[in-house]
């Protein structure tokens, strides 16, 4: 049967065309907040928008009992220990090579289904992955981190993260239909903020920079874009697509990265670039249109 929906890719593209400005925001709340601060404060921010959003529904909170266990561990995987990593990774490294790291994720989704949920991948499927990923190894070749102190460390935490992403693909995609999805991603974002809490004492200090207009407008922007809107894009899209299309569509991430350093901070877009980005949409593509096992 064919599992692909137009709609959830539509909302899969949206919610990482967000994420794509989300390197930008973390490298400016990473001179200010250290990497634990950042996700608590965005995840409790979030969790309290879509609290009055749950509010203003006429539609009830409903999860099903059946599902708690796989939203908690979604949100522990998926949100407090990939953003803390994430955000730590970014500290250390550069946005741009947190972006292309994402190229690999993909990779450990589609191994995680293989071997855990003992997923159907097309050969078609794995054909538009890796081509997707050979155009990120394109467009990103060259990017660096300016020669940071430590930046290895923050590009092996990024490469490693990509499990946590793929568990949360495939434990967001076994939630049932009948759970809410405004309260799952509720849930989730309630979850993350007592997860992140928990690591607060242990990630001193937790202010190291001025609080600017920038700072504030970062936030402002992960909390309601990253952590509310795509998420909740994300979570939608995963009910219409398999975990590993969903993955394959984040190779777009890098290119709406470059996109928006083009755009907010005029950095200037090669040809280099331009053709990679067209080789990750092309696999994008490809790696979407499923097929049945036989």
């Amino acid at each position: 049967m064919e599992k692909n929906n137009t709609l959830s890719m539509i909302a899969l593209i949206l919610s990482i065309m967000i994420w794509g400005a989300s390197f930008i925001a973390t490298r400016i709340a990473v001179l200010s907040l250290s990497p634990v601060m950042i996700g608590f404060l965005r995840c409790a921010f979030a969790a309290l928008i879509l609290a009055v959003i749950t509010v203003l529904r006429k539609k009830k909170y409903h999860v099903e009992k059946s599902d708690l266990r796989n939203i908690l561990l979604s949100a522990i995987f998926g949100i407090t220990i990939y953003y803390a990593a994430e955000n730590y990774g970014i500290a250390l490294t550069s946005a741009s090579s947190a972006a292309a790291i994402t190229a690999v994720y993909p990779i450990f989704t589609v191994l995680i289904g293989r071997i855990f949920f003992h997923d159907f991948i097309s050969l078609r499927q794995y054909a538009g992955i890796f081509l997707a990923v050979g155009g990120i190894v394109f467009l990103s070749a060259g990017a660096g981190g300016g020669g940071q102190k430590g930046q290895w460390i923050g590009n092996v935490l990024l490469i490693a993260n990509g499990l946590n992403w793929g568990f949360y693909n495939y434990l967001v995609q076994s939630v049932s239909q009948k759970t809410d999805i405004n309260s799952m991603t509720l849930l989730q974002s309630i979850t993350a903020s007592l997860g992140f809490l928990l690591l607060l004492p242990f990630d001193q200090p937790l202010v190291i920079g001025p609080i600017t207009p920038a700072l504030i407008a970062a936030m402002v922007f992960l909390s309601a874009g990253c952590s509310v809107a795509a998420y909740y894009l994300y979570n939608y899209g995963l009910r219409g697509v398999s975990a590993a299309a969903a993955a394959a569509c984040l190779n777009l991430l890098p290119v709406f990265g470059i996109f928006f350093s083009w755009a907010l901070l005029h950095e200037p877009i090669s040809l280099r670039q331009i053709l990679g980005a067209a080789v990750v949409i092309l696999g994008v593509i490809l790696s979407s249109r499923e097929t049945e096992a036989v």
